[in-house]
């Protein structure tokens, strides 16, 4: 099985930092258990990203193990590339990654 490069967007890097803040204000070193859990999904999806269903259009939801966060990606398959859009709260709107 071969594995997908994964790129992330600058703006899912924000989303992620801003995240990582935030748990680490509630207690520290949560923020490095949400890093770890996204590394977890992002490795999955790497392995096998068609195995996550296609939400809209081509965008496809990896939903993090621990956390109540998803990556929101496309697959470029004629390059074997994910691009990760966008690392959001579950709760958020999801026309927020569609915007992107």
């Amino acid at each position: 099985m071969k594995t997908y490069k994964v790129v992330v967007l600058n703006i899912a890097k924000v989303d992620v930092k801003e995240a990582h803040k935030w748990y680490d204000t509630q207690l520290i070193g949560l923020g490095n258990r949400f890093a770890d859990d996204m590394k977890t999904t992002l490795l999955e999806v790497a392995n096998n990203p068609t195995s996550f269903a296609i939400r809209r259009l081509n965008l496809r939801l990896a939903n993090f193990k621990t956390f109540p966060y998803a990556a929101h990606f496309f697959i470029n398959s004629e390059n074997d590339t994910v691009f990760i859009i966008a690392i959001l709260h579950t709760k958020r709107h999801p026309d927020t990654s569609s915007n992107r």
